[in-house]
């Protein structure tokens, strides 16, 4: 119920908003601090940094934006992404959840309304998900396994990357993995250093959608992928001597354990984007460095 919740908003604002957000991109990202700007609004509309990378891939395949203007949609979209997590640690009962689920499912049968209707239900039903998940997990009957694969991730950083990296892969939403990591921190099965480092793999996972489809792409487009996974690679590379810190910074703004979590990735991804802001010139010229243009004989 969650994954269908995020994948319907989705689906909805791509209806109410597709054409609008492509000639956005097109028009309204000329320099770097706009292109952050407009990333950032679209990946908070669609909730889904993918969505909009891989929008951003096409649209520098059709060489309807450069490659340069399109790393800019890519930094604002892994800040935009942020607001699902935000969103989720909103505490909505489920009993109240259902009435409303009930009007939005009503609301998207007119012709007029349905794409609305299709947003709101999706929202709603991504609450419902989570509280519901949260409600499950004690009661898993392979709850030792995952207790196993949760020990494994406490004593090590690169397991707990890679169960970050392949829960994002199964679920294609950082956002909808780190909703279940806040289940897990709901029911205290979890700690907030294992839950940072399942993050960092979290965010790296994302890009793999992106890297995936650009295979086949021009030049331009495999480097707008790239400079997505190296920008959360760079990212994690830079926490990950910091966690104990962050996590400690982290604690001091919430009490509420799902919270920190969402904070936690939250900043992330913005410390990720805004420090290589300034460095836009050279991060760029070390992608065409990796990727070269193909030569013309």
């Amino acid at each position: 119920m969650l994954l269908s919740g995020i994948f319907t908003i989705r689906y909805g604002l791509k209806l109410l908003l597709w054409k609008k957000l492509q000639l956005l991109l097109r028009t309204a990202t000329n320099t770097p601090l706009r292109g952050i700007l407009v990333g950032t609004a679209a990946a908070a509309l669609f909730q889904s940094s993918t969505a909009v990378s891989l929008i951003t891939i096409s649209l520098v395949s059709a060489e309807y934006l450069s490659f340069r203007n399109g790393l800019g949609i890519i930094l604002g979209a892994n800040i935009g992404t942020c607001s699902t997590v935000q969103l989720l640690t909103l505490s909505l009962p489920v009993e109240y959840l259902i009435p409303f689920l009930v009007l939005c499912l009503l609301l998207s049968i007119p012709k007029r309304s349905r794409y609305v209707g299709f947003t709101l239900t999706g929202l709603l039903s991504m609450f419902s998900g989570l509280s519901l998940l949260t409600l499950g997990l004690g009661s898993l009957p392979d709850m030792d396994t995952l207790l196993y694969v949760i020990s494994l991730a406490e004593t090590n950083a690169f397991h707990g990357i890679t169960a970050g990296i392949l829960t994002t892969f199964l679920c294609q939403s950082s956002s909808a993995a780190t909703a279940i990591l806040m289940a897990l921190a709901d029911e205290d099965l979890i700690n907030l250093t294992t839950a940072a480092y399942i993050v960092y793999g979290n965010n790296i996972g994302s890009c793999l959608s992106s890297v995936v489809v650009s295979a086949v792409a021009p030049t331009a487009a495999k480097r707008v992928a790239l400079s997505h996974v190296l920008l959360n690679v760079l990212g994690v590379l830079l926490f990950l001597p910091l966690t104990g810190i962050m996590t400690t910074l982290t604690a001091r703004f919430s009490s509420d354990f799902p919270s920190q979590i969402a904070m936690y990735h939250t900043l992330f991804n913005v410390i990720s984007s805004l420090l290589v802001l300034p460095f836009l010139r050279q991060f760029s010229r070390l992608i065409e460095i990796l990727i070269p243009a193909k030569k013309n004989w």
